[in-house]
């Protein structure tokens, strides 16, 4: 596929880059194209010292409106308090394509993260809420360690809980998920539990921290 990673010049980004890129075509978004093109650059060489065949590997870095253009697929890899402001600017450029969320809306309270999800009950819902109806979202990834992403090295063996209102989207991202090694799709239903998942994410921080854990996720046994 055509994937899209606006702000995936951070982590997590970096991590569905090197997982994807054998399989399809990773444009880098950015809101400073030559900060992309420096990440993509960056990217390839990581994959290049993985031993990785890199004649059917492609990441190009662009800016993020440039990247959701060209894109059939887009992950959303910034902070919520960002996403109202990208779709705005992206808006006529995803009809038909499908969102991902992996963003999940939180502060931190007395060293603390708390979980803040907005009036419309999930940070999944508020996207779906201002984009194209013809956009299809999917909302996934928010329990997945960055760090443990972007060794490609390493088989995440945690479980990935995708939610959508739209089934071929989700057979999507079902298809994506079983192209990073170790990572188990799961069905999570509609859009509407989509809060249940985000809310797990500031538990597993406080969870690290509390009991000196490093880079833990989710697996349902």
């Amino acid at each position: 596929m055509k994937i899209a990673i606006l702000g995936g010049t951070g982590h997590i980004g970096e991590g569905f880059a090197l997982r994807w890129a054998k399989n399809n075509e990773i444009f880098i978004g950015s809101r400073s194209a030559d900060k992309a093109k420096s990440a993509a650059k960056s990217y390839l060489s990581i994959i290049e010292q993985a031993g990785v065949d890199m004649a059917n590997v492609s990441i190009t870095g662009h800016s993020n409106i440039d990247a959701a253009e060209m894109a059939e697929l887009i992950v959303l890899s910034v902070e919520y308090k960002h996403v109202k402001s990208l779709l705005e600017s992206i808006y006529g450029l995803i009809e038909n394509k499908i969102i991902v969320s992996p963003i999940v809306p939180m502060k931190k309270v007395n060293g603390y993260f708390e979980y803040t999800p907005p009036i419309e009950g999930s940070a999944a819902i508020a996207i779906k809420n201002a984009v194209p109806k013809s956009t299809k979202v999917v909302a996934t990834y928010q329990n997945i360690p960055a760090h443990k992403l972007k060794d490609v090295g390493f088989d995440i063996k945690h479980d990935a809980v995708i939610c959508s209102d739209d089934e071929y989207a989700k057979k999507i991202l079902f298809d994506l998920t079983y192209e990073i090694n170790g990572m188990r799709p799961l069905d999570g239903g509609p859009l509407a539990t989509s809060n249940i998942v985000e809310s797990i994410t500031p538990l597993i921080l406080n969870l690290t921290k509390l009991n000196n854990l490093k880079n833990i996720g989710v697996n349902f046994l």
